[in-house]
Parts: C-alpha cells; structure tokens; sequence
C-alpha cells in the first residue's frame, strides 16, 4: 500500500523538524571572560548613608544600614513610653504586656523620636547598632535595668525601586521585590516566577542590566538539567531584568504539543460519536 503523499510530506517535515531540533540552533553561552564583566555590572549592597556628605548614598556589603525614610518598629517595653507623663491609658499602653511595637520613620536629617528621650540620629547605622543606642538612652538615666530593645525595618525607603523582572517562557512573569537585606540566585528569582515553561522545556534565558555608565549588558545563561548547578552561583541584582527567550527548540516544543493536543481531541470526539 502506498503512502498518500501529504503523509510523505508530513514525515519529511517531521524529519527535517528532528534534525533542526537537534542541531546547534541554540544561542551561545556567555564566555567566562563576558560573564565576568556582567557580574562586575550593576549594585547589589544595601545603600548606606553617608553623613558626611563625601559619598551621598552608596553601596556596600554586610548588614543592611538604615536611610532616611525607611520606617523602623521598635519593640521596647511600654513603660518606656509613660515613665514620665504617667498617663497610660491615655496613651493606649497595656503596661501588661511585656514589648509593644512603636514606628517612627527615619527622617530626612537621619534621626528618628522615641518616647522621653527624643531624637536619635540612626542614619548608617545597623540594626543592631540602633537598638544598643536606645537601650543606652534610657539607662540608667530613666530606668534601673537595661530594657529589651528589638528593631525591625517595617517598610524600606527604596523597596518600590528595588525589583527584579522575569519574563518570557515562565508560569508567572512579573516584576518580583528586592529587599535591601536579601541576596537572590538565578533559581530563587525563577521560583518566584513559578519556574520554567514545562512544555516548551527551554534551556537558556538572558540576564539585562544596567552598568554603572548607564549602558545595556548581557549575558546568556543555561538553564538545563547540567547547568543548574552554575545557576544557583548566579546572583540576581536590583533592576536586572530575565528574559526566558523562545528558541527553535522551545517552539518546536509548544508547535508538538499543540499538535498532540489538536489529535488527542479529535479522538476523543470520534470516539464519543461511535
């Protein structure tokens, strides 16, 4: 029996579809030396304050330091907050409670006001340091024991500045948080993006961002089975944007798939007409 000729035609594609799918139709990876240069592209430390005024905002490694504008929650017993007016139900203190949370905001000047002592300058400084200066401001001028002090940042200055973007072949593309005291990998930043197209199983994607002169770099990264080990010693920056880009491979990948899916219903529905 003789094979119609679409058929032909079809199994010659199929062939030529195979032979595209396992050549090098693929883009290269970034040679060591580019992705080097990539690396050394971009921030990625907190920015600190310099008082000083000789540096402005920078950036550095090590625990984040708090910038104007950044809003702090003190935890501090609540008796630190009446010691002196004595009107506690006025004020809203539970002085059963052990802490109580208080806020107050980083000014633009660097200071913050805690209750009695007043203003604190806390610009550039760690968290850890913040809360040693507070617990010294109240004793032993205003208490006999040295008070719990906890310090968190509730809100950060730049946090709606701070994102990262992943886009292209992912489930959930989007522009993703970067907080200032977290440092993201390659695989973090796809799991945020509920990971990699499964049906179009790509295995590159491309980093952007932006040097320190303002221009453009790249650089193409692995993302199968053998390169997960390199992508998990790739770190994301602020501002970087990820691009899971189609290749002949992945759209070969989706064109199968659609194709499988287009048959399968179609059987099902001669099926159900028998």
């Amino acid at each position: 029996m003789k094979t119609p000729f679409g058929w032909k035609a079809v199994s010659l594609w199929s062939v030529l579809l195979c032979v595209l799918y396992v050549s090098g139709c693929s883009p290269k990876l970034s040679t060591a030396e580019q992705v080097e240069e990539f690396t050394g592209a971009g921030l990625i430390a907190s920015a600190i304050f310099e008082p000083n005024g000789l540096g402005g905002i920078g950036d550095r490694t090590g625990p984040y330091r708090v910038v104007p504008g950044d809003l702090l929650e003190l935890h501090m017993p609540p008796i630190l907050r009446i010691v002196t007016s004595g009107l506690s139900d006025s004020l809203g203190v539970d002085l059963n409670q052990r802490v109580q949370p208080y806020l107050s905001r980083v000014s633009e000047s660097g200071n913050i006001t805690i209750p009695i002592v007043g203003q604190i300058y806390v610009a550039g400084k760690t968290l850890a340091e913040i809360e040693s200066m507070i617990i010294d401001a109240y004793y032993p001028k205003y208490v006999v024991y040295p008070p719990m002090v906890a310090c968190d940042v509730a809100k950060y200055q730049s946090e709606s500045k701070r994102v990262f973007t992943v886009m292209g072949l992912v489930n959930k593309p989007a522009a993703f948080p970067y907080p200032p005291d977290v440092r993201y990998n390659l695989m973090e930043a796809l799991a945020f993006a509920g990971g990699l197209d499964m049906v179009a199983d790509p295995r590159y994607l491309k980093i952007y961002r932006q040097d320190s002169t303002g221009q453009i770099v790249s650089a193409t990264f692995g993302v199968g089975q053998g390169s997960l080990d390199k992508a998990y010693s790739v770190v994301i920056k602020p501002g970087d944007v990820i691009y899971v880009d189609h290749t002949l491979r992945t759209r070969i990948n989706q064109f199968l798939a659609d194709v499988l899916q287009i048959r399968v219903g179609a059987d099902v529905r001669r099926t159900s007409s028998d």
